[in-house]
């Protein structure tokens, strides 16, 4: 019976490859809706979001479920907690086209990624942190990811007077790519936080990408080096 159940266990834990891919593209275009929200929502609308946002990643990393670990989950805790407060700094600072950048950024490297490393699979980007990263994805989002740039441009100079503060043009190539590179980062703290606390997602909320922290990941990571290039830079 025991050997019945790990084994019914394993085939429900495996979902069929194409099945697998349709349910994370599908899920991975809820950054449209998002986008919606964000030219609508107003800052105050924004900030309580950011707070709700705050209270499920502290759910998700200090659930009874994990065992242990408290001072490591703390740190990531605070690590998420600083994200989402760059976020919303970068939303004070850039105004709705800086949020829509920081989005479009983390969603088209999660989606390029996954989609071109399923496709092409081949070496391992970091096979010890997330054994499913592969170089073939890594490339595969930084390209996508500076299609959905170039695609913005046009739309971030319709946005606000703000918009042009963030355009994918040459005199912030460099920028963009160090943005894509962030989220890349940010995925893979996400990735080895998980191993380290032996979980493979921080939550179901989301079919294909597991909780909120699992799908803010990229965007933590990206909102935190915007932060540094305008405060620092």
């Amino acid at each position: 019976m025991a050997g019945e159940s790990i084994v019914l266990k394993e085939k429900k834990r495996k979902m069929p490859e194409h099945k697998e891919l349709i349910t994370r593209v599908m899920s991975s275009f809820m950054f449209i809706p998002v986008i919606v929200f964000l030219y609508f929502a107003s800052i105050k609308i924004l900030s309580l979001l950011a707070v709700f946002v705050v209270a499920i990643m502290a759910y998700e990393i200090f659930s009874p479920k994990i065992k242990g670990h408290i001072k490591f989950r703390s740190a990531m805790f605070a690590f998420c907690t600083l994200g989402v407060g760059c976020f919303m700094y970068c939303r004070s600072v850039y105004g709705v086209s800086g949020c829509i950048f920081l989005v479009c950024i983390a969603s088209f490297t999660d989606i390029g990624a996954y989609c071109v490393g399923k496709a092409l699979k081949g070496p391992k980007l970091c096979p010890k942190i997330s054994p499913n990263k592969t170089w073939a994805g890594f490339w595969g989002g930084i390209f996508l990811a500076n299609i959905a740039c170039y695609c913005l441009n046009s739309l971030f100079s319709q946005i606000s007077e703000q918009s042009a503060t963030l355009p994918p043009n040459a005199t912030n190539f460099f920028v963009i790519q160090c943005l894509i590179l962030a989220s890349v980062c940010g995925d893979l703290i996400e990735s080895w936080f998980k191993r380290k606390i032996g979980v493979k997602d921080m939550g179901h909320l989301f079919p294909g990408h597991g909780g909120v922290l699992d799908r803010l990941d990229s965007l933590i990571g990206a909102s935190v080096f915007l932060f540094m290039i305008h405060f620092f830079i």
